[in-house]
């Protein structure tokens, strides 16, 4: 998470020094500012700031019908991720797609200084390891960029790419995006291969650590969801997930809808708001509710 702040503390000066522009509308506000409100109130209060949520959204439709049915469609989803979806420890459930419609998305996590994996992200790859195996005809997606403070020749993707090849997953099944530096752009540049690439693939399963599924599968589908809309494109839905059980006490589970929010702003492109959630959510002043 550190590669994430670094990042951002930079993104709070470029914006201090010039300005969001954003197009303005007769009434000032813009989709895009509702958007950013929307995505704010949920991540500062919840499931009490709905009502307001619910009344930025009807707002948002009568702005801009596409994005408010988009987005409610997204505010539906994060709610559904924190409350009712079911995280499948070790192994995906039966009755999945089997075949390559199919993609098992694998999540990576910091490398070591010198580009050894870590223990978190091999557990990862285990667990992905077991769904290969139970969807032999899904291709797996490898996502994750450069991290290695002394090796910048090695990335998440391609490293987790060489584990699974050494363990028997055939290359032909395996897609490797190797440029992400967080969540958000994990999905981003997936999104980009899969619609490029593998035009067939319609659904995602996400593996990663138990604390990051909600997380990882809230953004691949907002990502997802927003991108085919953008782009007028099929949509591509994350149907399924499997954690390696882990525990992470940076990432509290009464604290990940922090977390949550800054990925969704970094996604609209907000990383200097993302940063204050990321750094100084305690003490960042918070929209009235």
């Amino acid at each position: 998470m550190n590669r994430i702040i670094r990042m951002l503390a930079a993104a709070v000066l470029l914006c201090g020094l010039t300005g969001c522009a954003k197009k303005s509308t007769a009434d000032g506000i813009t989709a895009d500012d509702l958007i950013e409100q929307i995505i704010t109130y949920h991540g500062c209060y919840g499931e009490q700031a709905d009502d307001k949520v619910n009344s930025l959204l009807a707002e948002l439709k009568k702005k801009d019908r596409r994005q408010g049915a988009l987005w409610t469609d997204i505010m539906e989803y994060w709610d559904y991720v924190n409350t009712e979806m079911p995280v499948n420890p070790d192994r995906l459930p039966d009755g999945l797609p089997d075949d390559d419609t199919l993609v098992i998305a694998v999540l990576g996590y910091a490398l070591n200084p010198d580009g050894s994996m870590q223990d978190e992200l091999i557990s990862r790859l285990n667990t992905a390891l077991t769904a290969a195996e139970q969807y032999p005809n899904a291709y797996v997606l490898c996502t994750g960029g450069g991290t290695a403070a002394n090796n910048p020749h090695v990335t998440e993707g391609g490293s987790m790419g060489e584990w699974l090849l050494a363990h028997g997953i055939d290359q032909n099944r395996l897609i490797i995006e190797n440029k992400s530096r967080t969540t958000a752009e994990n999905a981003e540049y997936s999104y980009e291969i899969l619609r490029r690439d593998y035009p067939r693939v319609r659904s995602a399963a996400i593996v990663s650590s138990s604390y990051h599924i909600a997380w990882g599968s809230l953004l691949f589908e907002a990502v997802f969801l927003r991108s085919a809309s953008e782009q007028q494109a099929p949509e591509i839905h994350v149907i399924s997930n499997c954690a390696c059980r882990i525990e992470n006490s940076s990432f509290r589970p009464d604290g990940i809808l922090r977390w949550e929010t800054g990925g969704m702003l970094q996604m609209i492109g907000n990383d200097a708001l993302a940063a204050q959630y990321y750094q100084n959510f305690l003490n960042m002043e918070k929209p009235p509710l």
